[in-house]
């Protein structure tokens, strides 16, 4: 049972919020990096003891959190699913089946409402899409997709994880998988099968190791039954000539020590691997895979860029179409601005509640242009660390527009840069006289003292 069903003093009348159905790794990712952004989340987890650390976290927001079973419709509208502020709700439970129940009950009992789920099944994909889920995540399918991101275009590839990225983690080299040569994917699971095809795709025939082909299949090109983890069977696949190695396999201590014993008969492979524990995380830093792939962050990121910042997802998805060089450059010039530091992202909406003085200016007819809420409202002739990255007016967007753009109401605007020109351009966007500073340079009395002294009249309350 819900351990709690009046949940209303906690959450701020007048904010939307997230539901949020398990608070397993991915769900604690999630639930930090939304919060963080103050967005307000209610949480559901069949486990005490989840709930319990859950209260023990140092979030920026309160999150009201309930033991109950989300795959009870009684316990998700105990939580708020039928509550007309409920902006969305996340399925994150490791059971395909739970995950499919909840986004079934969310769509029938709140049809208007966003639900994004997580899925590993291709069939369970296809039953949430039947009846309008919004999102479907396959970390295992989206992993691939970056894999194979990285060898059409390693640019591309970077400019998307410093955008994405969890910002708590640092920014990472650019990788540069091979393109062609011989490849080793040991591991023919989900995630194996889901690489593998997506290297065939690339051009690459890679060779499998898989221990048990009986349970999980075998490939349509070669493979060999052995764990990885022994020389011989790596010796097998031909790891003397290999490039690239994908450790792939379920278990965390196989992965490293396929990825160990691989290193000792080939110091020149370029290694994938996967890691399923978070708490493992130091000791894949410390095994030197190139890529490290760990589904709990890939669901968390890709589900954080869809709630937090929703032009963020527009954006990546534009950036597909350009190319290479296009990718590289706009790479150098984040480096060169953040020293390389991972970017923070921000949205801005030209609207009263967001941005009062820019509203206001532009209702009286001012030219307000993108330029201008780049500069330092402190100095206008210093540019705040910051690029543009995207202009949405009317759903029809525009990518890097020119400082010279005008701006409109109703417009959405997307930066990247230091998190302290976030701040000081939401100065800009509401206080009027900052607005003033930098559209025309001068700066103007402000209270009452002051425009006495410069001889403006005041007029006094009687």
């Amino acid at each position: 049972e819900m351990v709690r069903s009046d949940w209303s003093s906690d959450v701020c009348s007048s904010d939307l919020f997230y539901i949020v159905c398990g608070y397993g790794e991915t769900g604690s990712a999630l639930v930090h990096s939304l919060t963080e952004r103050h967005h307000s989340v209610v949480t559901i987890d069949t486990s005490q003891e989840r709930i319990d650390a859950l209260e023990l976290e140092n979030l920026r927001l309160y999150v009201p959190a309930f033991c109950g079973d989300a795959r009870r419709p009684r316990h998700l509208v105990e939580a708020g699913l039928k509550h007309p502020l409920c902006k969305g709700v996340v399925a994150l439970t490791n059971d395909n089946k739970a995950n499919l129940k909840v986004a079934i009950t969310s769509k029938l009992l709140h049809p208007n409402i966003r639900v994004i789920c997580r899925a590993d099944s291709h069939d369970v994909e296809a039953n949430m899409r039947s009846f309008g889920t919004d999102y479907i995540i396959n970390p295992f399918d989206t992993f691939a997709l970056h894999l194979a991101t990285a060898l059409q275009a390693p640019g591309l590839y970077v400019l998307k994880e410093w955008l994405t990225g969890n910002r708590q983690r640092p920014v990472g080299e650019p990788v540069y998988p091979p393109k062609s040569g011989h490849w080793i994917v040991c591991g023919y699971g989900r995630f194996g099968r889901a690489v593998y095809h997506r290297l065939k795709d690339e051009g690459i025939n890679p060779v499998v190791v898989e221990a048990r082909p009986g349970l999980t299949g075998v490939p349509d090109g070669d493979y060999i039954e052995g764990r990885g983890t022994e020389a011989v069977t790596l010796e097998e696949a031909g790891i003397r000539k290999a490039v690239g190695l994908v450790a792939g396999t379920n278990d965390d201590s196989n992965n490293l020590s396929i990825i160990m014993t691989a290193r000792e008969l080939s110091s020149r492979l370029f290694v994938v691997a996967r890691q399923s524990n978070l708490d493992n995380e130091h000791v894949f830093d410390a095994v030197g895979a190139d890529i490290v792939m760990h589904p709990s962050s890939i669901i968390a990121d890709k589900i954080r860029v869809l709630l937090g910042t929703p032009l963020l997802h527009e954006f990546i998805g534009l950036a597909n179409y350009e190319d290479e060089e296009w990718a590289g450059d706009l790479v150098k010039k984040i480096a060169l601005l953040l020293n390389a530091q991972r970017p923070e992202v921000w949205e801005l909406n030209i609207d009263p509640d967001s941005a009062l003085a820019v509203s206001s200016a532009l209702s009286r007819g001012q030219v307000v242009q993108v330029g201008d809420l780049v500069r330092d409202p402190g100095e206008r002739e210093r540019e705040l660390h910051c690029i543009p990255l995207l202009i949405n007016r009317h759903g029809t967007s525009m990518m890097m527009p020119a400082f010279n753009t005008n701006i409109k109401p109703g417009d959405r605007l997307l930066f990247c840069g230091k998190p302290n020109a976030a701040d000081r351009m939401r100065w800009t966007l509401q206080n009027y006289h900052a607005l003033d500073y930098v559209l025309t340079g001068e700066t103007r009395p402000q209270g009452w003292i002051w425009k006495m002294l410069s001889g403006r009249s005041v007029n006094r309350a009687r």
